[in-house]
């Protein structure tokens, strides 16, 4: 791997061609410090279907970065296609590793994720503030460009003319400030003559960041319980589109970035969930699990199943959407998450 900059923030990142016998799919993967571990086929790098800023905090926010309790790291964002994604997690599962574990996302899947309003972007910087701090109180110190990715800042005028560093200052310190009024942070604004910020999280900070993660069922999340394996990857696809074009986020857990056993990970998604969405199709057991913890915290539940299954005797009798062909689950999810999800 060669040293460069990062196309997306500009900070320091390795880099590499990303090989494959297909000539479409050859890319360059990066790992940098800011955005983590990502991967951008030629016609990303070319066309930029995506929103480089949008991608740019959705991979600061969610990207996947090795640690010391998560090494080695091979999961990484890509803009892969879904079915090439899944064609190489396969291989890492037969213990092929040259191509990592790829984690499919594209444009639905970050505007999908970016907040739409002042106060989500303000609940999510004090959400990430607290997930990076180590303990209560600590003074967290970030880099400009760490900075930048955390206060939502905008690099791109156009494609190809960027704000300058004095402008890019100017929209964090404007985050930096509202929050200071608000009374939930305490630490300096950024400027040309500093390279490192201190912030730190206020009590009443705390008191907010408590009352966000009781009352996070308000926002876009949603948990998607299923099977997950090569079989299900058509019907996977089809419930997160379904759920994008209602206007929220689907959460699968192995697409999460998390350092803990898979259960308290999945189980907090949930609690975090403005409802969840679950297939029975196949009478997964987790599937089963999932929809009873979700109905015990009274989150609303959307029932999926094939036509032909049999449902448990005890969720029989809630009205489910039967389907019988994956292309038919998007519109139908689509319209029972409008007229029955607030």
């Amino acid at each position: 791997m060669t040293n460069e900059k990062c196309p997306l923030c500009g900070g320091r990142a390795s880099k590499k061609m990303m090989n494959d016998e297909n000539v479409k799919y050859v890319g360059m993967f990066f790992n940098c410090d800011v955005c983590g571990r990502y991967g951008l086929t030629a016609d990303e790098l070319e066309a930029r279907t995506i929103d480089w800023d949008k991608l740019r905090i959705f991979l600061y926010y969610n990207g996947f970065r090795a640690t010391e309790k998560n090494w080695p790291e091979y999961r990484y964002y890509s803009s892969l296609p879904k079915e090439k994604c899944d064609a190489y997690n396969l291989e890492f599962k037969k213990g092929i590793n040259e191509h990592g574990c790829p984690v499919h996302m594209d444009k639905d899947t970050v505007d999908a994720w970016y907040p739409r309003s002042l106060s989500e972007k303000t609940d999510m910087i004090l959400l990430k503030l607290d997930k990076i701090a180590e303990y209560i109180g600590q003074e967290v110190v970030f880099s400009r460009l760490e900075l930048y990715g955390l206060m939502f800042v905008k690099r791109y005028k156009t494609e190809k003319d960027e704000f300058s560093e004095e402008e890019m200052d100017s929209q964090a310190n404007f985050f930096i400030e509202y929050l200071k009024e608000a009374g939930y942070i305490k630490g300096g604004k950024i400027s040309l003559d500093n390279t490192e910020t201190y912030i730190s999280i206020t009590p009443k900070g705390y008191k907010q960041i408590d009352y966000l993660n009781r009352n996070s069922g308000d926002g876009r999340n949603v948990l998607v319980a299923m099977k997950f394996d090569a079989e299900t990857v058509v019907l996977r696809e089809a419930v997160k589109k379904g759920i994008i074009e209602a206007g929220y986020n689907p959460v699968l857990i192995d697409e999460v970035e998390h350092n803990n056993l898979i259960t308290p990970e999945l189980l907090s998604q949930i609690r975090n969930s403005r409802f969840v969405v679950v297939d029975l199709s196949h009478r997964n057991n987790g599937a089963y699990f999932e929809e009873g913890y979700a109905m015990g915290l009274g989150k609303p539940v959307i029932q999926l199943c094939k036509k032909g299954v049999n449902l448990h005797f005890d969720i029989a009798q809630i009205n489910t959407i039967i389907w019988d062909k994956e292309s038919d689950i998007p519109s139908r999810l689509k319209n029972r998450i409008m007229a029955t999800i607030d």
